[in-house]
């Protein structure tokens, strides 16, 4: 008898490390009998190859993922448990964890994946090397389903997004945002590369990258970014300059880290505190949220990783639209 196939939901629980022993024993049972098929062998050093079955299986089970509705039942339970945390005097310390409830759309063409970000939020999705990026709404990431057996690890990028990538000095990372391309061995850096602009940014936040395009005589121009420093591309005259960005300004981009702490804070401080740091305005769909009260440490974290915490802590959700974040729940009425 040939083992379930696993649900899209079990296999990305299992690359986020978050199975019981049950789900577990049902992936590698699936996995092993897809090894027997093939004349492979099954040991436990099949991390590489695991995952990128799971990451096909994924993509060619769910291409298009809905966004999960909490009903009104569980948006009191998250508040509860908020409330109950804050009267423990308890200190939680946000630290960054794997995208496990990915939203968006998803498309699988040949050996390429394209996943776009067609939602109201900024979403956290994987690279098949483990590198991250923070997607913008709108933005659209393509890669190949594999990395393995190639000299570069190639995506096409368009819209708005944070990348950490990791280290590979053999494989270089490289992105192509049309004409420009940017290339990295590991670090961390923004993209904007949004097709209605007139043009595209790359901003470094850590490590080097180069970033090079055809200039207007089809020449190649680089220039080799560092920390705070930002490339400008016109796309009209293919010009390229460089630029330096501070972190110390009066506002924060929102993918540049931030440490802060919030002690019982009331939710409408947070947000004072959060628009005094980054650049946006955050406004409330129902001011019962103003109301909650934070108790939370964040440490060299971004805009993104902040709303999300606060989204699991108060049982709110949000949405951003350029510089606005709307926060939405049921709040708390007491």
């Amino acid at each position: 008898m040939n083992p379930k196939l696993p649900s899209s939901e079990i296999l990305k629980k299992y690359l986020a490390d978050q199975c019981n022993e049950q789900e577990r024993a049902m992936v590698d049972a699936w996995y092993q009998q897809l090894n027997s098929e093939a004349g492979e062998t099954f040991s436990s050093s099949d991390e590489e190859n695991l995952y990128e079955r799971i990451q096909l299986q994924i993509s060619e089970t769910e291409i298009i993922h809905e966004p999960q509705v909490l009903p009104l039942r569980k948006f009191r339970i998250y508040a509860a448990a908020a409330v109950v945390v804050l009267c423990l005097g308890f200190v939680y310390t946000f630290s960054r964890k794997p995208q496990t409830n990915l939203v968006g759309k998803m498309t699988a063409d040949s050996a390429w994946i394209t996943f776009s970000n067609d939602k109201k939020k900024i979403i956290r999705y994987a690279l098949p090397d483990h590198s991250l990026v923070w997607l913008q709404p709108g933005a659209a990431v393509s890669h190949p389903l594999s990395f393995q057996s190639r000299t570069n690890r190639e995506i096409r990028f368009h819209g708005e997004g944070f990348f950490d990538v990791t280290r590979d000095v053999k494989h270089p990372f490289i992105i192509y945002c049309g004409n420009l391309k940017t290339r990295v061995l590991g670090t961390s850096f923004n993209v904007k590369a949004n097709k209605n602009e007139s043009t595209y940014k790359v901003s470094v936040v850590t490590g080097s990258v180069a970033v090079s395009t055809p200039n207007a005589k089809n020449k190649i121009q680089q220039v080799v970014l560092k920390p705070e420093q930002q490339a400008v591309f016109e796309k009209a005259t293919n010009n390229m300059t460089v630029n330096t960005v501070k972190s110390n300004k009066i506002n924060n981009e929102n993918w540049q880290s931030v440490s802060l702490v919030f002690n019982e804070t009331p939710m409408a401080e947070v947000a004072n505190r959060l628009q005094q740091t980054f650049r946006i305005k955050i406004e409330f769909a129902n001011p019962h949220i103003k109301k909650c009260r934070l108790k939370v440490d964040f440490n060299n974290q971004r805009l993104p990783e902040i709303l999300e915490m606060i989204e699991t802590l108060l049982g709110t959700t949000y949405e951003i639209e350029g510089d606005k974040v709307t926060l939405k729940g049921e709040g708390c009425k007491n």
